[in-house]
């Protein structure tokens, strides 16, 4: 009964976002987000899906140590279970990111040379050209894959999932000086230029496509709560895209009931970002699939505070207090689902047995 969190890419905007997640989670792939997410989607057979403010500038790139963001990255992928990189394989990458930082820098300087007039929706365009069209990079719609998440692989397989392909759009960005900054919504991760004047969203899933925030809004139905408390639609630091990083790692390792190293993941996510609802989600879910019904019920409160019309969320806390013997307070959740997704058929099975004589 349980769908992953994780921000995924698997979204194709124009067919809408919402109706998508929703196939796709049914099918057994989840969020995570990925925002995506982007959505890695792996479904676990006895629980509920898992689910893969705006902040200072980072600095252009000024060298290759550890505390860059490329390197801040590398660390963080680099604890993964499998498929690792080994420390000959990061250096290749690192030498591998600049070549490929040297050729972007000249095809922008090129399409900057043709233009009329310098302009952040310029820029914006060149790199996305770069990216898409020079280096070809494509959507990738199997989430259960690692090589669609980490940076070398995304890199050398010219594919990836909506984190897996910002991981690399932002790498880039950062070496260029551009003022690109990852935004998540509850399922998916999309990019965003913004210099402090001009915003310009980047739909990794359309070569760089801007969509309005507005329809991501609509599609995903986005609390107005949620947004206007910077839980979605603001741009993450280096530290909360990071956190998007770990929580995808960790729905991969539950996925193989790796749970152990799947809760250091959903903790190190939490620990770079507190308020992250899909970390939250997946850790409460996998601590439900456990047996932790109190520990469960505790963190995936936190989440539905943060982000309170997650039926799914509601339906796993809800079959937790039933773990309890808390059949009103499960009551209570299961109805409220279902008057979030009238048509949730999980919850209504879960209501009947809530409603049923003990």
């Amino acid at each position: 009964m349980r769908l992953r969190r994780v921000s995924t890419g698997s979204l194709n905007l124009k067919m809408r976002l919402q109706s998508r997640v929703k196939r796709e989670f049914a099918e057994g792939t989840r969020r995570l987000v990925a925002i995506l997410s982007c959505l890695a989607l792996i479904a676990l057979a006895s629980l509920s899906p898992t689910h893969a403010a705006h902040t200072t500038h980072r600095t252009a790139h000024e060298g290759a140590q550890e505390t860059d963001f490329l390197g801040r990255l590398l660390a963080v992928e680099a604890p993964c279970s499998a498929p690792c990189s080994p420390a000959e394989a990061i250096v290749s990458l690192r030498s591998e990111i600049e070549k490929v930082t040297d050729d972007a820098r000249l095809f922008l300087k090129g399409v900057n040379a043709s233009a009329e007039q310098d302009s952040a929706e310029v820029r914006i365009t060149a790199l996305n050209s770069f990216v898409f069209g020079q280096l070809g990079i494509k959507p990738s719609r199997d989430l259960t894959d690692p090589d669609n998440l980490l940076l070398g692989q995304v890199l050398k397989r010219k594919r990836g999932y909506c984190v897996g392909i910002a991981s690399l759009y932002l790498v880039l960005a950062d070496r260029l000086g551009l003022p690109v900054r990852a935004v998540a919504t509850p399922s998916h991760l999309f990019l965003r230029y913004d210099d402090g004047v001009t915003r310009i969203n980047i739909e990794t899933f359309q070569e760089g496509t801007h969509i309005p925030d507005e329809q991501y809004v609509r599609d995903e139905k986005i609390p107005p709560e949620s947004t206007r408390r910077g839980i979605f639609l603001s741009n993450l630091s280096d530290e909360e895209f990071l956190a998007q990083v770990c929580n995808n790692i960790g729905v991969i390792e539950s996925g193989k009931k790796n749970y152990a190293l799947a809760a250091s993941r959903y903790e190190q996510a939490l620990e770079l970002y507190p308020r992250f609802p899909a970390a939250l989600y997946n850790y409460g879910t996998d601590l439900l699939h456990g047996g932790r019904a109190v520990e469960s019920v505790r963190l995936l409160s936190r989440s539905l505070r943060l982000y309170p019309t997650d039926a799914w969320a509601l339906n796993n806390r809800g079959l937790a207090y039933m773990k309890m013997g808390k059949r009103e307070k499960a009551r209570r959740d299961f109805e409220g689902a279902l008057k979030i997704d009238p048509g949730f058929d999980r919850v209504k099975r879960s209501l009947e047995g809530v409603r049923s004589p003990q």
